[in-house]
Parts: structure tokens; C-alpha cells; sequence
């Protein structure tokens, strides 16, 4: 539902896939005092440990063409990222661009690229997904505990110009929204890169894996594929 980022600070407030409270995990090296920059160099740790996991030796020069790559891009569209909410969301798109040039450079494929994209977000956002869902789990009413959740994260995240979720009616056990804006998709494509969009599109199905137990989930509809609205849709099994 919500974007990785989205995720990152905004579970600090709660859900964009559906999501929310996250902290930052200490990591071996001193983070910013700035919350975007926070998660700009969070993005940077895990990309490095990627990196060094698929090339070895030379994850570390590619993570310097990866920083270098992102703060190009960072300033090319930093007019598109008019406040701290467009930042820490407008981040997700940033990172992806700069690992698809990172990817160009040892020729590997779209799926490899949207592998190692999702190999990373999970690192970032699995165990805490984990955490979160099995503490619903415990609750007297899980699915009424999941919809609130996912709620109040998209309120916190989404509810904003520039997702524009609105909650849609749905039969008993279901729980549905549309996201009618994506800034994501809008920087993607303003970069003349709206094939990296599906890739983002993708992070959600890593609540979807681990919720997939007691709640389905499905999205036929998404702005990165042509669409006008991405559909959210979560039944209890």
C-alpha cells in the first residue's frame, strides 16, 4: 500500500502498502540528525551490503557510483520534492534510479535489477512487518486490529496530494482503498522512467508474504501499469 519509505518514516507514524511505527535499527555507522537523511543513508547501507553480497570486491566501487548517481538525481528532481512528506516518499524513486544505473553498468537484466530492489527493501522492512503482524495476531479481534492499522497508516502516509487514498466500500471481512495519485510514479516518469515503476509497485507483496496465512491480498489496478487509481484490496482467509 504505502511506498518503502513510506514505510521507513512513516511507520514511525504507522502504514503506505498498509503500514507504521518503524525505527531505524542501529547499524555500524553514525547516522544523520535529519530524518530524511536518515533514510537516505539507510537506503545506502543496505544497498552496500547488496552490492557486496552479489559482486564482492567490487561492491564497494558501485556503491560510489551508486551515491554519486543518487545525488544527481536527487537534484534533478528536487523541485518535485516540495516538502518533507514528498521527500521522504520522493527517496523510493530516487533509490531506484540510482541502482538501475548502478545494474546498467554490469549489464544486468530488468528482473535482476527488481530482484536485488526487492532483496533490499526486505532487508529494510521484513522483520519489522514480522513484529507488527504477529502482535496483531495476539489481539482479541486480529482482522479488526489489521484494518486499524492500515488505517491509521495511511492517514498518517498516504492521506495527502500526493496519493490521494480514499477507502472504498467492501463486503464484510474485506478491506479496501484506492491511492489515486502515486508521486512515485510521477517522478519515475518525469525522469523518462516509467518502466521502474512496477518494480516499487512490487514492495507491497512483502506484507503480502507474510500476512498470506489469514489475509489475501490484491491490487488489479496500478497507475505504474496505465491505470488511473492502484487498487488495495485485503480479505481475512
Amino acid at each position: 500500500m504505502k511506498s518503502a519509505i513510506d514505510r521507513i518514516d512513516k511507520h514511525t507514524n504507522s502504514f503506505k502498502m498498509p503500514v507504521q511505527h518503524h525505527k531505524f535499527r542501529k547499524r555500524d555507522f553514525t547516522m544523520a540528525e535529519d530524518p530524511i537523511q536518515q533514510l537516505i543513508d539507510y537506503f545506502s547501507q543496505l544497498t552496500l551490503q547488496e552490492l557486496n553480497k552479489q559482486f564482492g570486491d567490487k561492491g564497494g566501487p558501485l556503491h560510489k557510483l551508486f551515491t554519486r548517481q543518487f545525488k544527481i538525481h536527487y537534484n534533478n528532481y528536487e523541485n518535485m520534492l516540495r516538502d518533507p512528506i514528498a521527500k521522504r516518499h520522493g527517496v523510493n524513486s530516487l533509490f531506484v534510479m540510482a541502482l538501475d544505473d548502478v545494474m546498467c553498468e554490469v549489464r544486468a537484466s530488468f528482473n535482476e535489477l527488481k530482484e536485488t530492489v526487492i532483496s533490499i527493501y526486505r532487508a529494510m522492512l521484513q522483520d519489522f512487518f514480522k513484529a507488527e503482524v504477529a502482535a496483531l495476531e495476539q489481539s482479541v479481534n486480529p482482522w479488526e486490529a489489521f484494518v486499524e492499522w492500515a488505517r491509521k497508516g495511511n492517514e498518517a502516509n498516504y492521506n495527502d496530494e500526493h496519493f490521494q487514498v480514499v477507502e472504498v466500500d467492501q463486503e464484510e471481512g474485506c478491506f479496501g482503498f484506492d491511492i489515486q495519485k502515486c508521486l512515485y510514479f510521477d517522478i519515475l516518469r518525469e525522469a523518462g522512467k516509467p518502466e521502474l515503476g512496477p518494480i516499487l509497485c512490487d514492495y507491497e507483496n512483502i506484507l503480502a508474504d507474510v500476512i498470506e496465512s489469514w489475509i489475501g491480498f490484491t491490487r488489479h489496478e496500478t497507475i505504474a501499469s496505465g491505470d488511473k487509481r492502484c487498487t488495495f484490496r485485503y480479505c481475512k482467509q
